[in-house]
């Protein structure tokens, strides 16, 4: 009995700390937007697979958060200081999170579409599709 107790608080206990995969995203655009490379790191698996579509400073597919905080993380504050985002809304369907957001930032007033994958509750590749139109014109060189 006493096995069936300490087994059910484990159980228990692991559902009630673990983040689900849209409070997992959350906290990624949290520690992205607050430059926090360590704490985005950690949200992430080993292979993590980024890619940006166009012809953009942060354009193009890295792998590794490492090559992610290194080329890509210092980008977005020196091109677009001012960027944030808002959810609009999420979409799920089985490992694959679709977050429509607002991109802000100074001259800059767009929409997104951010597709992320995910696995054993981390986040295994991110691919976004953006404005990049609108975020070129914004640019702050």
């Amino acid at each position: 009995m006493k096995n069936i107790v300490v087994g059910l608080l484990l159980m228990w206990s692991t559902q009630v700390w673990a983040q689900t995969d849209l409070e997992v995203i959350e906290q990624a655009y949290a520690t992205f937007g607050a430059g926090d490379a360590e704490g985005w790191a950690v949200l992430h698996t080993d292979d993590f697979v980024w890619t940006i579509f166009g012809d953009l400073p942060q354009s193009g597919r890295r792998v590794g958060t490492q090559s992610v905080i290194d080329e890509v993380l210092g980008v977005f504050p020196a091109h677009w200081p001012a960027l944030s985002f808002e959810t609009i809304e999420t979409f799920r369907a089985d490992d694959v999170v679709f977050v429509h957001t607002r991109m802000k930032a100074d001259g800059m007033d767009t929409e997104s579409l951010h597709m992320f994958r995910l696995r054993d509750g981390k986040i295994a590749a991110f691919t976004a599709f953006d404005d990049t139109d609108s975020m070129r014109r914004s640019m702050v060189d």
